[in-house]
């Protein structure tokens, strides 16, 4: 179930999403940041150490995130790793959009991730303010002298994608979109179609989010297989051509079924009820 960009750029069906936990900013009664706290960094490394253990390979986070910490925190886990075993994938802000101002964005993410490269750079939101002609002069530019690999988009409707194909110099390797079996608006609006037909991926973020593990059709179906709710709902997500989906979570034990969601067996039957918006 591995699924290619046009590029010959490889994304796991399953990745491992930083948002969450290692998104969160903890501020005073007066609403003031705290530093980072010594002990919760150690419980989120411990977290990260797990995921690579049991075979994560595609992390992704944003320089949004905890503003900025959460990819601090990803840095700091591949430390003794082999770089070129993983993907590491962040975004940009979208008030960061003008030339200038990405790629000293891009310069603070390498820093805290501590690389030299990020394998996938993307515009976490667009921004109507900010031409997206230049912000893609210096994506281009940032691929050319080998600071990222791969420009990828995220929240991006069909004419902005258009626009982004355009512009790209190299092929856009993914959309990052919040798609579920409870959203999807990706298949309703052509966002799923147009990426298939440009050989870009579509990457499901929040693929578990609200009732979808509760769902009478996740809870059937997982109960007569064995497995998880969650598993149906991944599998339903990367069994579809052209989309990986990055769940996150920092229990050991559904971190390995869900990257073990790939090799569920759903039957004919099982697809078509979960492909109908009713299920």
């Amino acid at each position: 179930m591995n699924e290619r960009s046009t590029n010959d750029f490889i994304l796991p069906p399953i990745g491992f999403g930083m948002w969450d936990s290692f998104a969160q900013i903890v501020k005073d009664s007066g609403g003031q940041r705290l530093p980072p706290d010594p002990v919760r960094d150690a419980s989120q490394l411990s977290e990260l150490q797990q995921a690579i253990a049991l075979g994560y390979r595609h992390f992704d986070t944003a320089e949004m995130y905890a503003a900025g910490h959460s990819e601090t925190i990803l840095g700091r886990g591949l430390i003794g790793h082999r770089r070129n075993d993983f993907i590491i994938a962040t975004k940009v802000n979208a008030e960061n959009l003008a030339h200038d101002n990405l790629l000293a964005a891009c310069d603070r993410s390498l820093e805290r991730l501590q690389t030299d490269y990020i394998d996938l750079y993307l515009i976490h939101w667009p921004n109507p303010e900010i031409p997206l002609a230049e912000s893609f002069d210096a994506l281009n530019h940032l691929v050319q002298v080998g600071k990222i690999r791969h420009i990828g988009v995220s929240n991006f409707n069909v004419p902005l994608l258009e626009q982004a194909v355009a512009l790209s110099e190299t092929p856009l390797a993914t959309n990052q979109v919040y798609y579920s079996l409870l959203s999807r608006r990706p298949q309703q609006d052509g966002t799923l179609e147009f990426c298939r037909k440009n050989d870009i991926v579509l990457t499901a973020y929040a693929p578990l989010r609200g009732g979808v593990l509760t769902l009478d059709a996740t809870v059937e179906i997982a109960g007569r297989l064995k497995a998880t709710p969650a598993q149906v709902a991944l599998n339903w997500l990367v069994r579809q051509p052209g989309v990986v989906t990055i769940p996150h979570s920092g229990n050991e034990q559904r971190q390995r079924e869900n990257l073990e969601a790939v090799s569920l067996e759903l039957t004919e039957a099982d697809i078509r009820r979960l492909d109908s918006p009713g299920n």
